[in-house]
C-alpha cells in the first residue's frame, strides 16, 4: 500500500471517523482506525460495534492496499504534520511510514482483516431530510435524554412517522421529555417507528455540519444509516418499546404565562446559584410564584442566602406556584430559539409545559418538585 494525501484533507477525514472510537472498549483493533487505499480514493473506516463512521478522501494512488493504525497515535501525527503533501506506505512487515518532506514516522499497524466490516444497509425505510432542520431538532430533544445505561430505552430518541410527512423526536429520562417535529419534503412515507440512541443522534450534527446539505436516511430492522456524499454513519438501534408520551402531556392547562425568553433564563440561572445547600441535600430547587403580571423566582440556601426575582410577563388564566429543579429548567430555556415562551401549568403538582410561543413544532415538559 502507498499513496500520496494532502495533510489537511487527511486530517480533517481522520477526525470525522475518530467519533465512533470508544475508549472503553475492549478489544485492541477498535482502538484502530481502518484505511483502504483504491484508485482514487483513501477509505477512512472506524467503529465500536455500537456506531461506524466512514468517509473517503482523494489521494495520488500507487499502490492499493489496507491497513489498520492506532488512532491515538497517527491522528496527533498527522496533526502535528506540516500541511504538506505526505506519503505513507505499508512495508511487508505491517509497518506504515509516514514520508513528510525529509522526515518520517514509523508506526506498527494491527492486522487490517481483523477489522470488523460495517454492516451492509438496504433499508426498509429511506427518507431524504434537510440537514440544517434535523440538526436544529436533534439539538433541542437530546438533552433530555437519560444517561443512565441500564434503562436503555429512556438512552435513546424515539423517531416516528405516522403516514405523514411530520418527522417527530421524542426524548425522556422520566423527569422531563423534549418533542420536536420536522416537516418532510417526502410524500407517501410509510409509518415507521424507531428509538435511536442519543450519542448517534448527538454525532449527527458534530460530522454533517455543511449547509444547505440533504442527508439521506436508511433505516432496517436494527440499523440506522446516515449519509451525505461519501461520508457516512452508521448505528445500531434500541431495542424495545418506548413509553406512551402522549399520556403525560397535559392536554389543557389553567395557567398560560408569556415571557421573554431571556429573562427567564437569566433569573433561573441566578436563582439556581442559591438553590443548592453545601452539603447538596436538596435537588437545586426554584420556586415559580405567577400572580397578576409578574412571575416571582425565589430560591435560598441556609449556607448562603437567598435571591427573589420579579420578572414582567403576561398571564392567561389562574394565579399559580410551582418549584422546578433549576437544572431542567435552564436546559429547556436554552435550547429554545425564540425570543418569547409560554409556560402552561394545571396545578404545583402537575407537568410545566414550555412551547415557543411562535412555533407548534415543538414541546418541552418538566415534572415539578413537591415542597412541602
Amino acid at each position: 500500500m502507498k499513496f500520496l494525501v494532502d495533510q489537511s484533507q487527511l486530517l480533517s477525514g481522520l477526525q470525522i471517523v475518530q467519533r465512533a472510537i470508544s475508549s472503553r472498549s475492549t478489544l485492541p483493533i477498535l482502538s484502530g482506525i481502518y484505511l483502504s487505499c483504491e484508485p482514487g480514493i483513501l477509505r477512512l473506516r472506524a467503529t465500536d460495534l455500537e456506531i461506524g463512521i466512514e468517509c473517503t478522501i482523494p489521494v495520488q494512488t500507487e499502490e492499493e492496499g489496507e491497513t489498520v493504525l492506532p488512532s491515538r497515535y497517527f491522528v496527533e501525527i498527522i496533526k502535528k504534520l506540516p500541511e504538506i503533501p505526505i506519503t505513507i506506505e505499508k512495508n511487508e512487515n505491517n509497518i506504515v511510514k509516514i514520508y513528510y518532506g525529509t522526515s518520517e514516522v514509523a508506526l506498527n499497524a494491527f492486522m487490517a482483516e481483523e477489522f470488523p466490516p460495517l454492516p451492509q444497509i438496504e433499508g426498509i425505510h429511506t427518507l431524504r431530510v434537510n440537514a440544517d432542520l434535523l440538526i436544529n431538532a436533534i439539538k433541542q430533544v437530546t438533552y433530555a435524554a437519560s444517561n443512565d445505561a441500564s434503562r436503555p430505552i429512556f438512552t435513546g430518541v424515539l423517531i416516528e412517522v405516522e403516514n405523514d410527512n411530520v418527522m417527530k423526536f421524542i426524548a425522556t429520562d422520566t423527569h422531563r421529555l423534549a418533542y420536536r417535529e420536522i416537516i418532510l419534503a417526502n410524500s407517501n412515507l410509510d409509518a415507521f417507528s424507531v428509538i435511536v440512541p442519543s450519542r448517534t443522534l448527538d454525532e449527527i450534527g458534530k460530522i454533517f455540519k455543511q449547509e444547505d446539505t440533504v442527508l439521506e436516511i436508511s433505516i432496517t430492522e436494527n440499523q440506522i444509516l446516515f449519509k451525505v456524499d461519501s461520508t457516512m454513519l452508521i448505528s445500531r438501534l434500541i431495542e424495545g418499546q418506548f413509553p406512551n408520551y402522549q399520556q403525560v402531556i397535559p392536554k389543557n392547562y389553567s395557567s398560560r404565562v408569556r415571557i421573554l425568553t431571556k429573562d427567564l433564563l437569566n433569573s433561573a440561572e441566578r436563582a439556581s446559584l442559591l438553590a443548592r445547600d453545601e452539603f447538596k441535600t436538596r435537588s437545586n430547587v426554584i420556586k415559580l410564584n405567577i400572580l397578576g403580571n409578574n412571575l416571582t423566582i425565589t430560591s435560598k440556601s441556609a449556607e448562603v442566602g437567598n435571591i427573589h426575582e420579579e420578572i414582567p410577563i403576561y398571564l392567561e388564566g389562574d394565579a399559580a406556584e410551582i418549584a422546578f429543579n433549576a437544572r431542567y429548567l435552564i436546559d429547556v430555556l436554552r435550547i429554545v430559539d425564540q425570543e418569547e415562551i409560554y409556560l402552561d401549568l394545571t396545578g404545583s403538582l402537575s407537568p410545566g409545559i414550555i412551547r415557543p410561543a411562535e412555533s407548534e413544532h415543538a414541546l418541552f415538559l418538566v415534572l415539578p418538585i413537591r415542597t412541602n
